[in-house]
């Protein structure tokens, strides 16, 4: 399965490699496809590959760990 995923981090978040320890604990594979991190907020849009069941276990994960996770619908390349 392929999934598209919009990762928001709050600010006390910014600085912990999440996406790092997502791609370390998960049999998934996935590309950056948009970001706009700084020091007070951020978002990632990722493109996620692997089971429905890994999948689902990241969005756990992510969202445990204080992050917002969103679909992103339509082309998330495009500007």
């Amino acid at each position: 399965m392929k999934d598209r995923l919009r990762l928001t981090f709050p600010k006390e978040r910014i600085a912990e490699p999440l996406v790092c320890e997502v791609a370390k604990r998960f049999d998934i594979t996935f590309s950056i496809r948009r970001a706009d991190v700084s020091a007070q907020a951020g978002w990632i849009d990722l493109e996620i590959k692997g089971s429905d069941d890994e999948i689902e276990r990241v969005v756990a994960f992510l969202q445990e760990s204080g992050v917002r996770v969103d679909p992103v619908e339509g082309d998330i390349i495009a500007g």
